[in-house]
């Protein structure tokens, strides 16, 4: 897992104009990774061609599942919502009124 994920933050910082350096790919892993490991696979990535089969299957990783909120979350954030629109509504009222 490691490996993918060094990967894919030297890609994404690639694809950002930024020449990934191990401080850089260190600095936002998710877990403490071993200096070798992340050398040799940053070294690995820097050799391979970015068009290659390789690099294109390990861009196409499935994306980390996004928690959907619930129906009764959304409800209570609907209700939030409403009340500040009342709470705003009354304010221009008032502030109609002076």
């Amino acid at each position: 897992m490691s490996a993918h994920e060094i990967i894919r933050i030297a890609n994404e910082l690639a694809a950002k104009g930024i020449t990934p350096t191990t401080a850089m790919i260190k600095a936002r892993l998710s877990q403490p990774v071993a200096m070798a490991e992340l050398l040799k696979v940053l070294s690995q990535w820097k050799q391979q061609p970015a068009g290659s089969p390789e690099a294109a299957s390990q861009e196409q990783q499935a994306p980390a599942p996004v928690a959907e909120p619930t129906l009764l979350q959304l409800a209570e954030q609907l209700n939030r919502l409403e009340r500040k629109v009342d709470r705003l509504t009354d304010l221009l009222i008032q502030q109609g009124k002076n």
